[in-house]
């Protein structure tokens, strides 16, 4: 697994539900996909079930799950090239759910 200390990113919301968690980041995204775990976000593997991931301009804000501490909304900024190939994915996956 890859340890968030190598990426820059800021954490929107910490310790909350998984139902807090998705509102939230469908909430603050101007589109967002419901995926199935073990999906990547630059490195990231996306664990549980599903996973909410959106799109805010060319920001990625994904849900991250840190055991022991619950769950974390997090914001990767200026990843335009990131967001283009995680659309493209999830244009193909027919697991992969619009949710915004």
């Amino acid at each position: 697994m890859v340890c968030l200390r190598g990426y820059e990113f800021e954490i929107l919301l910490k310790n909350t539900t998984l139902q807090e968690c998705e509102n939230f980041i469908k909430d603050c995204s101007e589109d967002a996909y419901l995926v199935p775990g073990g999906y990547k976000v630059k490195g990231v593997t996306l664990l549980g079930t599903t996973s909410p991931v959106g799109f805010s301009g060319n920001s990625i804000i994904f849900r991250h799950t840190k055991p022991c501490f619950g769950f974390f909304a997090l914001k990767f900024k200026s990843e335009a090239e990131e967001i283009n190939r995680l659309r493209e994915q999830y244009k193909k996956d027919k697991n992969v759910k619009k949710i915004k």
